[in-house]
C-alpha cells in the first residue's frame, strides 16, 4: 500500500522561506484595503449608494467584528504553515471536498481583484490622473489621453494586459525580487497618500472652495453651493449610523476590509511562520493601518470639503464639469493647487495598482501550487525555478487566467456584478474556515495538542470561540446580500438570481475539482486520499 509521503510530489516544496514580517504586514494592507485606491472610490461610493451612511463608523464597527477573523486565521496559520492555507486546514480537519471549496471561493477573490486592479490602473488611476493634471495645467493632450485610457477599450486592454505582463515578469523573478516591487510601490503611493492627508490637514476650506470654483467655472460649471444644489439630497445629506444605511455599507466596507488574513498563503515562504506571534502581528498590524488611515483620510476630507460636496460630487451633480472624476488625490491637490503638490499627490497615486495585483495574485498561484504538490493536478504546475525558487509555470498559468478576466472586464457588462459577489465567496469561505477551526481539537488532536493553536480563553479553547464568532459574523454578511441584494448587484434588483447561483456554482465546483482528479487518479491506481492524512512536507 502506498504511503502518504510517496504520494507527495517531492520531499520538499522547493519553496524558501525568505519573506519577513514587514513583507507580510504590507501584502495583507495592499489586499485588503489599500489606502489611496480605497478611500479615492470604494469609501464615497457608500455615500450615494446608501445615503446617510455613516462611512467613519461603520469602519470602526468593521475593524472590530474582523477581529476574531484575524485571531482563528492566524492561529491555524501558525499551527500549519504550508503552501496553500485553508485548502491544507480544512483538507486535513474536514474534508478534502469541503477545502476546494473554500479554496476556490479565495481564488476567485484573488484572481478577479488581480484583473480588477489591473483595468484600474487604466480607468481609474492613469486615466483619471492624466486628466486632473491636464485640467490643473489646462493641457488638451493629457485630457485627451487621459479620456482615452477610460473609455477607449483597446487603449484601456493595453494599459491593463502591460499591468499582467509586467507583474508575471516580477513573479517569476522570485519571492524576495517580487516582495521589493511590492514595498517599493507600496512606499511610493503611501507617502503620495500621506502628502494628500497633511495638505488637507493644514490647508482651509475657504482656499480649497477657491481654487474649486475657479477650476469648474472655467469649465462651465458652478460653485460649491451649485454642485451642492444640483444633486438630490446633497443639501440635507448627513451622515447616521442609527440607520437604514448601516447594514449595507457594512456590508461593502467589509468586503474590502475583510482580507487582512491573506498572508497565511505565504506562509511556506514566510520566515518563523509558525510564530503565533509573527502571524497575529502581520494581520494586525495591517488591520490597524488600514483601518486607522481610512478614518483619519475619511475626517480630513470631510474637514475641507464637507459631507454634503463629498455626497453632490459622487451623486455625479450637474454643476460638476471638471472632465476628471471627483477622486480623492485630485480633490487633495486642489487645496493648495500649486504643481509640485499636484505632481506627488497624482503621480503616486499609480503606483497602488501594482502591489495590490501581486497580492491578489499570490494566492491563486500558492493554491495551484498545492493542489499539484498534493497531486490533485498535473504535477507540473508544482516545479519550481532551481535559481528564483519560484512556480514558473503556476504563475503563467495563473496570469494568463487573469489576462482572460482583464479582457472579459472590458468587452463584458458582467464584471462589475462579479466584483460585488467576490464578498460572498470570501464569506462562504471564512464560514468553513471557521468550522474548520471548531473541529481541529476535536477531529485532530494529535495536531492541536502540540500546536500554537492550542490556547485556551476561560477554560475554553480559542479557537472554539473565534472560529464560532467567525461562523456567526459571515452567515450574517451572507443574510445582508439577501436582505439588501442592491448593495451586491450594482444597483440592479433584477439580478438578484445571480447571490444563490454563485454560491451554488461555488460549492459544486469546488466539489468537483476534487472528485474529478480522485476518480481519474483512481484509474491510474493512485489513492489521493492517503496525502491528507498528513501535512505536507515544507
Amino acid at each position: 500500500m502506498a504511503t502518504a509521503s510517496r504520494l507527495f510530489v517531492r520531499n520538499s516544496t522547493g519553496l524558501v522561506r525568505s519573506a519577513s514580517a514587514v513583507d507580510a504586514t504590507i501584502f495583507n494592507a495592499v489586499i485588503s484595503a489599500p489606502v489611496g485606491s480605497t478611500i479615492a472610490y470604494s469609501i464615497f461610493f457608500a455615500l450615494v449608494a446608501f445615503p446617510g451612511a455613516d462611512v467613519v463608523g461603520v469602519l470602526i464597527l468593521v475593524a472590530v467584528i474582523n477581529i476574531p477573523v484575524l485571531i482563528m486565521f492566524a492561529l491555524l496559520g501558525a499551527s500549519m504553515p504550508r503552501v496553500g492555507g485553508d485548502y491544507v486546514w480544512v483538507s486535513r480537519v474536514l474534508s478534502p471536498p469541503l477545502a476546494l471549496i473554500s479554496n476556490l471561493c479565495m481564488i476567485m477573490g484573488g484572481l478577479l481583484g488581480a484583473a480588477f486592479f489591473a483595468k484600474f490602473f487604466s480607468v481609474l488611476a492613469l486615466g483619471p490622473v492624466l486628466v486632473a493634471v491636464g485640467a490643473i495645467f489646462s493641457n488638451s493632450h493629457f485630457i485627451d489621453w487621459g479620456n482615452a485610457f477610460q473609455t477607449n477599450n483597446s487603449w484601456i486592454l493595453g494599459a491593463s494586459l502591460f499591468m499582467v505582463a509586467l507583474q508575471t515578469l516580477i513573479l517569476i523573478s522570485g519571492t524576495k525580487a517580487t516582495f521589493r516591487w511590492q514595498n517599493y510601490s507600496f512606499i511610493i503611493a503611501m507617502a503620495g497618500t500621506l502628502v494628500g492627508f497633511i495638505v488637507l490637514l493644514i490647508g482651509s476650506q475657504g482656499d480649497f472652495f477657491s481654487h474649486f470654483d475657479a477650476l469648474n467655472k472655467s469649465f462651465g460649471g458652478g460653485t460649491v453651493a451649485q454642485v451642492i444644489s444640483g444633486a438630490p439630497g446633497a443639501a440635507g445629506a448627513a451622515p447616521s449610523f442609527f440607520s437604514s444605511a448601516t447594514l449595507p455599507t457594512l456590508f461593502s466596507i467589509q468586503g474590502f476590509m475583510m482580507w487582512n488574513f491573506w498572508s497565511v498563503y505565504m506562509s511556506g515562504e514566510l520566515k518563523s511562520a509558525s510564530n503565533r506571534r509573527r502571524q497575529l502581528s502581520v494581520m494586525f498590524g495591517a488591520l490597524g493601518w488600514d483601518t486607522v488611515l481610512l478614518v483619519i483620510g475619511v475626517l480630513l476630507l470631510f474637514r475641507v470639503a464637507g459631507y454634503n460636496f463629498v455626497y453632490a460630487l459622487n451623486a455625479a451633480s450637474t454643476a460638476y464639469k471638471i472632465p476628471s472624476g471627483p477622486f480623492y488625490p485630485f480633490l487633495a491637490s486642489l487645496v493648495f493647487n500649486t504643481p509640485i503638490l499636484t505632481i506627488i499627490i497624482m503621480g503616486s497615486f499609480l503606483f497602488w495598482s501594482l502591489p495590490s495585483m501581486i497580492a491578489n495574485t499570490f494566492m491563486p498561484i500558492r493554491s495551484f501550487f498545492a493542489w499539484s504538490f498534493d497531486r490533485l493536478m498535473p504535477e507540473r504546475l508544482a516545479n519550481v525555478n532551481e535559481r528564483t525558487h519560484s512556480p514558473v509555470n503556476a504563475i503563467i498559468l495563473t496570469n494568463l487566467i487573469i489576462a482572460a478576466l482583464v479582457i472579459w472586464s472590458v468587452v463584458g457588462n458582467q464584471f462589475q456584478l462579479v466584483l460585488g459577489l467576490i464578498v460572498l465567496a470570501g464569506a462562504l469561505a471564512v464560514i468553513i474556515v471557521g468550522l474548520a477551526a471548531v473541529a481541529l481539537p476535536i477531529r485532530r488532536p494529535d495536531l492541536y495538542q502540540a500546536s500554537p493553536a492550542n490556547v485556551k480563553f476561560l477554560g475554553i479553547p480559542l479557537l472554539y470561540i473565534v472560529g464560532t464568532l467567525s461562523i456567526a459574523e459571515f452567515i450574517g454578511i451572507i443574510a445582508i446580500s439577501f436582505i439588501n441584494p442592491l448593495s451586491v448587484m450594482n444597483g440592479n434588483r433584477d439580478d438578484f438570481w445571480w447571490i444563490p447561483a454563485w454560491l451554488g456554482g461555488l460549492i459544486v465546483g469546488g466539489a468537483l475539482l476534487y472528485y474529478v482528479p480522485r476518480f481519474i487518479r483512481a484509474q491510474q491506481g493512485v489513492n489521493i486520499g492517503f496525502v491528507y492524512k498528513e501535512l505536507p512536507p515544507e
